[in-house]
């Protein structure tokens, strides 16, 4: 009935011999992370002090510590003397506890693990540049040209969501701020004179929703310095950030050209539009378009 009892239990468990050297059996909580029955149990499962055996089975009073295993798993171990009639240790049963990492050990992961990503999306965002530079089909540039300014986005917002660690939270209107400088720098690079003019209301919102928001705002705002104004003239395109009643409504607004006769933006093929409508969508927000006089106010609402 013990073997039974102890075979069940999800706290790795073992049971020595009185030397505390020989595990004569070991559950199937401790099998799952290594720990067998059999000869040296300390060597087997070196997460269990020796010492600490020692000390159990020679004052004859259960002992406990907590140690690192070399996976840097941390362990609560409690070692207990099972005893006999006449007081002499005929066992030691031992049961280990798996510790969560310190808040600290916790963010040190989170900042490795995000460092990691970062580093991925921006090997990512290069292969895209070198593979746009060895083309010479002006379309095919663009495209691979455009997916590294997609790729930049993520990885941006990917930083600002980073930095909240423990918040849920971000201030979207500092990172829509900081976006649309790097737009400004980064795709006009000095060749025209346009510029994105920012108005944003404080606006906390979840980690989750920042990505999809970022690449909402980097299409309209691309199709606008793209499309909106004859190449080489100068132009501006406005972004808004402004609470609502029943949730945040972000305009992005030229004073250019115009939509072309007939587009639907809630039909068009275009990848942008496409990009646009999927991740408003995923926002459970709705998007469309109204005539700026001159050119185009592009309007998202997202729900509260």
């Amino acid at each position: 009935m013990l073997r039974s009892i102890l075979e069940q239990s999800p706290a790795p468990t073992a049971v020595l011999d009185p030397d505390g050297r020989t595990c004569l059996f070991a559950n199937a909580a401790l099998r799952a992370i290594g720990g067998l029955a059999g000869p040296d149990f300390p060597e087997r499962f070196p997460a269990v002090p020796a010492g600490l055996l020692a000390a159990a089975r020679r004052i004859g009073q259960g002992q406990g510590d907590r140690t690192t295993d070399a996976e840097g798993r941390r362990w609560d171990v409690q070692v207990t003397p099972i005893l006999g009639v006449a007081g002499t240790v005929r066992a030691l049963l031992v049961t280990l506890r798996d510790l969560p990492p310190t808040q600290a050990e916790h963010d040190a992961q989170l900042r490795e693990v995000s460092h990691r990503v970062k580093n991925t999306l921006q090997l990512v965002s290069s292969l895209l540049t070198l593979q746009a530079l060895s083309t010479r089909e002006p379309e095919i540039r663009r495209a691979f040209q455009s997916a590294g300014g997609r790729i930049g986005m993520v990885t941006q917002a990917h930083q600002r969501t980073h930095k909240a660690l423990r918040r849920s939270h971000v201030d979207f209107a500092e990172h829509l701020r900081e976006l649309c400088a790097e737009l400004e720098s980064g795709m006009l690079g000095g060749q025209e004179p346009r510029r994105i003019r920012v108005e944003a209301e404080p606006v906390d919102l979840p980690v989750d929703s920042v990505i999809p928001l970022t690449l909402i705002v980097y299409e309209l705002i691309s199709n606008a310095l793209r499309h909106a104004y004859v190449e080489g003239d100068p132009g501006e395109v406005e972004v808004t950030l402004r609470h609502r009643p029943d949730g945040l409504r972000l305009t992005v607004v030229d004073r250019g050209r115009g939509l072309p006769p007939g587009l639907d933006v809630a039909r068009a093929t275009t990848l942008g539009l496409k990009v646009v409508r999927a991740f408003a969508g995923q926002l459970k927000g709705r998007v469309r378009a109204e005539p700026a006089e001159p050119g185009t106010r592009m309007i998202l609402d997202i729900p509260a």
